[in-house]
C-alpha cells in the first residue's frame, strides 16, 4: 500500500506552517540545551521550565502529527486471542 501526503486541513500557507514548526523546534532545542546546561552546572531546574518544555513538545507533536486517523480498524495480530463467546 502506498501512502500519499494529504494537504493540511488548517488552511495555513506553507511558509507560515514551516515558520511555526521551525520556531517551535528552535525553542525546543534551545530549551533542551539550557536544561542540560543547568544539570551540568548543578543548578536546580525550576519546575516551570519542565512545564514550558513539555508544552513546546506538545505543540510540535500537535502540528506535525497527521490530523486524520485510520477509518478502519486494524486486523487482530497473530498473538491476540479472539474474544470468548
Amino acid at each position: 500500500m502506498r501512502m500519499q501526503l494529504q494537504r493540511r486541513p488548517s488552511g495555513l500557507p506553507d511558509w507560515l506552517y514551516v515558520a511555526i514548526v521551525g520556531a517551535l523546534g528552535l525553542y525546543f532545542v534551545i530549551g533542551g540545551v539550557s536544561w542540560a546546561t543547568f544539570i551540568y552546572n548543578g543548578v536546580p531546574v525550576p519546575d516551570s521550565f519542565t512545564t514550558v518544555l513539555a508544552t513546546i513538545a506538545g505543540g510540535l507533536v500537535g502540528v506535525l502529527a497527521p490530523s486524520g486517523g485510520s477509518s478502519r480498524a486494524s486486523p487482530p495480530g497473530r498473538d491476540e486471542v479472539p474474544p470468548a463467546e
